[in-house]
């Protein structure tokens, strides 16, 4: 895994890429979030259980919401051709996606699934 690829909007990314970095991404949630509740799941207090989801998401969510935003704005850009379009539409697809977590899931399955199932403009068989 090259951590330079993963952290910056430097290139576009094609379908088998974002496919990998996505089932990464999700496995550090998953495991992110069960250390949570296994943490938590010990400790008592009105204080930590207000202030330890605070500190999971900052130290935890923020950082892989961010790593997401990478790999969705790089395929996008494979996908469009061209990469300020692509950041911009990213933008829009994740106030959709994150705001609307509930009232909208289908439509974020919908956005993820042809985010790997179109074929991209740069990066045609991948």
């Amino acid at each position: 895994m090259n951590f330079d690829n993963i952290l910056k909007i430097n290139r576009p990314s094609g379908r088998l890429e974002f496919f990998k970095y996505s089932i990464y991404i999700a496995a550090l949630q998953l495991i992110f979030a069960l250390a949570f509740l296994f943490l938590t799941g010990n400790i008592l207090g009105v204080k930590s259980i207000i202030l330890l989801p605070l500190i999971f998401v900052i130290l935890f969510e923020l950082p892989l919401l961010y790593l997401y935003f990478i790999q969705c704005a790089k395929r996008l850009w494979d996908i469009t051709g061209e990469r300020n379009s692509a950041i911009i539409i990213n933008v829009f697809v994740f106030i959709i996606s994150v705001i609307g977590m509930i009232s909208f899931a289908p439509l974020t399955l919908i956005i993820y699934l042809v985010l790997i199932l179109c074929q991209g403009k740069i990066i045609k068989n991948v």
